[in-house]
């Protein structure tokens, strides 16, 4: 609802008409972007460009690396000409790569449960700079050897150090 003293803006013909064209353009780059996934030989061409990409990631031999960015040069090109818009390092369409978080080790949790007793699992993941599935391994270390505990189910459950309460 809008406020009684705020003014609305009357969009002129043009701008409407320059608003319109605008989400049909962006509706004509999501359609060719879906061709790809509609399309099992532009499906296939992708997989290749992007198993291209992991052999130049690990090649060292510079004959065997010319040939391959030769062959994604050439793979590359037909996803353009089918209106494909590369994307990635190397012009690849990849899905966006989750965070590298490693494991944390127990013994700073432990620490960290010493100084923030009732801390939650979200709260220690953002402290330690890593996510639930690198926290929780060391959870279960300390949970098993008894060096801390638990309170609550689910994502409401509060860790302690086992001496504190």
């Amino acid at each position: 609802m809008p406020k009684p003293n705020s003014k609305r803006k009357v969009r002129t013909p043009e701008e409407m008409i320059a608003d319109l064209e605008a989400k049909i353009a962006a509706v004509k780059r999501r359609a060719e972007r879906q061709k790809v996934h509609r399309d099992p030989a532009l499906r296939h061409v992708n997989a290749a460009v992007r198993a291209i990409d992991k052999a130049l990631s690990v090649c060292e031999d510079k004959a065997t690396r010319t040939s391959l960015d030769d062959a994604r040069a050439t793979l590359g090109a037909v996803l353009t000409m089918h209106g494909v818009t590369a994307k990635g390092a190397r012009g690849t369409l990849t899905p966006r790569p989750r965070a590298a978080v490693g494991r944390v080790d127990a013994e700073r949790v432990h620490a960290y449960l010493r100084e923030h007793p009732g801390a939650r699992a979200e709260d220690m993941s953002a402290a330690l700079g890593t996510d639930s599935a690198g926290l929780r391994p060391a959870l279960k270390e300390l949970r098993e050897a008894g060096r801390a505990r638990t309170e609550g189910k689910a994502r409401a459950t509060r860790y302690y150090a086992a001496s504190s309460k």
